[in-house]
């Protein structure tokens, strides 16, 4: 029963799943069948385009992986509204438990979720590129993904290792030994430092030098270890939510054009 029980355990630390509803905002809401602990069940995926034509392919596709308590329905037009002149299609997910996603919200079918959602958007893109973005715990598995099958580029905000964030933060107040074996409850393809020393696609990070949710310390762990070419927007001000001065937001899109002349090198990308 110990391992059911801290699994649990570390699912209820981690995850933050809401299932109300959300105005979309005129995204299109598309379900892709999904087995893993959920027979017969679906996965929620809200898309929307940037410059597409609805008859046309894209020239790039995005798939992002929210936060812990995100949403796909709140997703933004990012980093498309970056790039004009560029036709992106993009695809946000609700994993189990969150939104119209079937099942329950759980750190353990999280790779098989990214497998699936991403086997789906490459039969879509029809060998067009995709770049993967994750924001905080969805960092997990767009490094994933990156590792285990590959990606034009990533982009990653505040990426947490997650065995280094929960020792860190819970390892001081509670009785340690437990904490470590509650840490070992993270499957170890969701190891975000060893995912990320495995990928060489090109990176853009963002990390909030203030953040109470995942260190800054865990952060930079992941960054050291990534072995592709990378740019780091450090936000020094910056808690887990603080939203980027003007001059941090500059510094970004520099940094964006940077990775679409990695990802698109037959475009200007200005």
């Amino acid at each position: 029963m110990r391992r059911p029980f801290l699994s649990w355990l570390a699912d209820r630390l981690i995850l933050c799943p809401t299932r109300h509803p959300i105005d979309a905002g005129g995204k299109t809401r598309r379900m892709v069948s999904f087995g893993g602990d959920t027979p017969n069940g679906a996965l929620e995926i809200w898309t929307q385009r940037v410059e597409a034509e609805p008859s046309a392919a894209a020239d790039l596709y995005v798939l992002k992986f929210p936060g812990t308590a995100g949403r796909a329905e709140r997703s933004t037009g990012h980093p498309a509204d970056a790039w004009p002149g560029t036709s992106v299609e993009l695809w946000t997910l609700n994993p189990p438990g969150y939104g119209g996603s079937a099942g329950t919200a759980s750190l353990r079918g999280m790779a098989a979720v990214a497998d699936t959602v991403l086997e789906t958007l490459r039969e879509q893109a029809a060998g067009r590129p995709i770049l993967v973005s994750g924001n905080s715990l969805g960092c997990v598995s767009a490094l994933y993904l990156a590792a285990r099958h590959g990606s034009v580029g990533l982009i990653l905000r505040n990426p947490p290792p997650l065995r280094e964030v929960i020792v860190e933060r819970f390892g001081r107040r509670w009785w340690s030994f437990g904490v470590r074996l509650l840490a070992h409850q993270i499957a170890p393809e969701l190891d975000a430092i060893r995912n990320a020393a495995a990928t060489s696609v090109p990176a853009v990070f963002i990390t909030a030098q203030r953040d109470r949710i995942v260190p800054p310390r865990c952060q930079q762990q992941v960054i050291d270890a990534f072995g592709g070419p990378k740019r780091v927007l450090r936000l020094a001000q910056a808690d887990h939510h603080t939203l980027m001065t003007e001059a941090e937001a500059e510094s970004y899109r520099d940094d964006l054009q940077w990775l679409h002349r990695q990802i698109m090198p037959g475009q200007g990308g200005s």
